[in-house]
């Protein structure tokens, strides 16, 4: 049985946001003919935003015996999730606002919602081993 489940979620939020950097997250085609995708790595404050998300995962793990730190990271990266998933709705619905530009969602354009849950799930983890800790404290 792993007994730190949160640094495995905290892990996959950190490498969730990470795969942002890299897959599509808006495909569209321009007026003549060029295709255009929109990546987490091709506009600045995009870029920005999931950097400092994949931080806050990366470096929540590292907390791991003050856990008191480690459930306000949590709550920085599901803040930061929220402001990813709408940053990155604004870029593509300014982009569909230009003329003659026609596109559609990827799926890696779920991924906030997946980093988001990933940080719930930490937090439970964090909030089981404090629960485990004042039973045993009660035991003493």
């Amino acid at each position: 049985m792993i007994q730190r489940i949160q640094s495995i979620w905290l892990l996959l939020a950190g490498l969730a946001a990470t795969a942002m950097l890299k897959f599509p997250l808006w495909k569209g085609t321009l007026g003549n003919a060029a295709d255009r995708a929109v990546t987490g790595s091709s506009y600045l404050p995009l870029f920005l935003l999931i950097a400092m998300t994949a931080l806050v995962g990366f470096g929540a793990i590292f907390f791991f015996k003050d856990r008191k730190t480690q459930k306000a990271l949590c709550w920085l990266g599901m803040l930061l999730s929220l402001f990813l998933l709408f940053l990155e709705y604004m870029r593509a619905a300014s982009l569909q606002r230009t003329a003659a530009y026609q596109g559609s969602w990827q799926l890696s354009a779920a991924l906030p919602i997946i980093i988001f849950v990933l940080f719930i799930m930490a937090r439970s983890g964090i909030r089981k081993d404090e629960k485990m800790l004042r039973s045993l404290e009660k035991l003493r």
